[in-house]
């Protein structure tokens, strides 16, 4: 069986998601973003931290592309100089990272709850996000109005995400999406990294110029081959990643292993994914961000020049469907 709770931390709504039958539990912040900044899972059936979030994030939150699992909609990453052409007309975006944009409006805006439910297929809670009403100031920011519709569902050792964006104007609506959650690993702080593994399915990576795309890829080199697994232990990456494989053709899976505690966290996706950012923040050692992107930072400028960047288009009154799990093993 499994619940959903409505706690108040801090003047602030977040919900708590339970399952009685292994113990797992998910907390999620629908004001700052929809954020998922509390994560357990089992590990040899005790119920285990897998998401770094600052402590008190719930109360007083901040920093909004820095804990827990922020959303990143329409752009994720960067958009060079915040300006692109769409169509026939030209966009500008806030410069909020150096001379850049980055991460789009939905990390810290104040979702509506549209949903949420419980009983033994597990615990869920759906959260609403649209443009024109969460963040109605940047309207003229981009080309189409656009809805995002985020369902968790919680049930035994699997946390699932089943995301849909939906076109509600009469004008195309180019978007990207992707996810940066920060991964503890080891798991447990008394771990030991050097006994640790990081896989990731890629075969090449972005070749990048002050972190934006220069339209080049590569094969991947020795440190940034992940397909047999690197130790966590002196990692130091801020990369994109591409030419992904998928599971039996339908998920993309990569793996955080502690081999200490014979455990592994799987963070899986589906087939609209076609990159990773591989991401370690300085100071927290035992941190790592795995981030399934739709498309490679700055695909609305790099799509223009004709480079396949992975850039989405939805119709008029049409949408699309993604999926992403966090599932433990041991």
């Amino acid at each position: 069986m499994a619940s959903v709770e409505i706690l108040d931390q801090g003047g602030r709504a977040v919900y708590h998601l339970f399952d009685e039958s292994s113990g797992a539990s998910a907390r999620v912040l629908p004001s700052y973003g929809f954020n998922l900044f509390d994560l357990r899972l089992p590990i040899d059936g005790v119920s285990t931290p897998m998401i770094s979030a600052a402590a008190d994030f719930a109360e007083n939150p901040s920093h909004p592309a820095r804990s827990g699992v922020p959303i990143l909609f329409p752009y994720p990453n960067r958009v060079r100089a915040g300006r692109f052409r769409f169509g026939d007309r030209d966009y500008s975006l806030p410069i909020t990272n150096g001379p850049n944009a980055i991460h789009g409006f939905a990390l810290e805006a104040n979702w509506d709850v549209i949903d949420q439910r419980e009983g033994p297929e597990g615990a869920f809670v759906t959260g609403r996000f649209q443009i024109s009403k969460q963040a109605p100031e940047r309207l003229g920011s981009w080309p189409a109005d656009a809805v995002l519709i985020v369902r968790y569902g919680l049930s035994g050792h699997r946390l699932t995400m089943e995301v849909t964006v939906t076109n509600p104007s009469s004008t195309a609506l180019p978007y990207g999406f992707g996810i940066h959650p920060y991964f503890f690993l080891p798991f447990a702080p008394e771990g030991d990294p050097r006994q640790t593994q990081v896989m990731m399915p890629a075969s090449t990576y972005w070749v990048l110029e002050d972190f934006l795309p220069t339209g080049e890829i590569r094969p991947v080199d020795a440190p940034l081959d992940f397909r047999a697994g690197q130790p966590r232990l002196g990692l130091e990456l801020d990369d994109v990643l591409s030419g992904l494989s998928y599971d039996e053709g339908e998920w993309g899976v990569c793996r955080l292993i502690d081999r200490a505690r014979s455990a592994e966290l799987r963070i899986g996706f589906d087939r609209g994914f076609r990159e990773l950012v591989a991401f370690t923040p300085k100071g927290r050692d035992n941190v790592i961000a795995i981030e399934p992107y739709t498309q490679t930072t700055d695909a609305i400028n790099l799509q223009r020049r004709g480079v396949a960047a992975g850039l989405r288009v939805v119709s008029a009154g049409q949408s699309d469907h993604l999926r992403i799990f966090f599932e433990s093993t041991g």
